[in-house]
């Protein structure tokens, strides 16, 4: 059964348990894990990390940035068996992507308000085909609502995060890991709240594709 949309939570014997086995097992199961621009990821109040999605490896890797807990927003369709048993406990909440349900969003918000670090896959799902696919407004509203519902003044920043795999997300593979520098709604000067929020979300997708670029020289080589 989903865990409703309204509701999430971490269960702190199972996190800490985890964490030391999850970061020895990535390292061995894989090559080089390069991470970069750690230094862009906040480590006070409350954030929203944009990750490219290419493969369902994505949210093992985003773990390895911090040994803060963080939240996840998490396709539906994610939570059967023993996988869902797993990301029910350890931060996850489900949405419908092809329709989000106002209290999953609702929840969002209250997560943000709370300070936590809210993890969202701005491609609605995994895109191997191109760089990244085109991004919808949704995450910007979102922020722009929670900022606008705090109930203290409250600026959230919106961090990019790119992903690469060489020479695939397989056991071997060498995989890189960029943190961008955060973005936030002040940087937009229209007036109009779509406006804002359209103007915000090209700022992420420019913010994002440098990401994906910004690979180590050796990468480039190969």
């Amino acid at each position: 059964m989903s865990p409703s949309p309204g509701e999430s939570h971490i269960a702190g014997w199972l996190y800490w348990f985890l964490f030391p086995w999850h970061r020895l097992f990535m390292v061995l199961y894989f090559g080089t894990i390069t991470i970069k621009g750690r230094e862009n990821l906040p480590q006070q109040g409350p954030a929203v990390l944009a990750v490219k999605h290419f493969s369902r490896w994505d949210p093992f890797f985003v773990y390895l940035l911090s040994r803060i807990p963080m939240r996840f927003m998490t396709n539906v369709n994610q939570f059967g068996g023993i996988q869902g048993w797993f990301i029910k406990r350890l931060g996850s909440y489900p949405v419908d992507i092809a329709r989000p349900k106002l209290l999953s969003l609702r929840h969002s918000i209250e997560l943000l308000h709370q300070g936590h670090k809210l993890v969202i896959f701005p491609e609605g799902g995994i895109v191997r085909d191109q760089p990244l696919r085109s991004l919808k407004p949704g995450l910007a509203r979102l922020v722009q609502q929670a900022e606008s519902t705090a109930p203290v003044p409250l600026s959230i920043p919106i961090v990019p995060v790119g992903l690469r795999y060489d020479p695939d997300a397989q056991r071997g593979a060498k995989v890189w890991i960029t943190i961008g520098k955060p973005l936030s709604t002040a940087q937009v000067a229209a007036s109009d709240r779509k406006q804002a929020a359209e103007q915000l979300t090209t700022l992420l997708q420019a913010a994002l594709l440098d990401c994906l670029a910004s690979l180590p020289d050796e990468a480039a080589k190969e």
